[in-house]
């Protein structure tokens, strides 16, 4: 489920057809689909980001030091 929620737009592909028998119109099953789909990804998205996933907040690079740090060492 977690790829499917990074790709909205297939998500509300597949979405579409079991809300097109439910609401009896394809053009708003559609538009509802996509809207459920964005907000799936975004809900996903900021679900990640809170957990600290692998470009989260003190993630780390290789040589120890935080993407900051290697920047501001860089710069210099």
């Amino acid at each position: 489920m977690k790829q499917i929620v990074n790709r909205p737009f297939l998500l509300a592909l597949l979405l579409s057809l079991p809300l097109w028998v439910v609401l009896g119109n394809y053009i708003v099953a559609l538009i509802v689909s996509l809207l459920v789909a964005f907000l799936a990804s975004m809900i996903n998205a900021l679900r990640v980001m809170r957990s600290g996933g692998r470009h989260g907040p003190g993630a780390q690079s290789a040589s120890g030091r935080t993407p900051v740090q290697s920047q501001s060492d860089e710069a210099e």
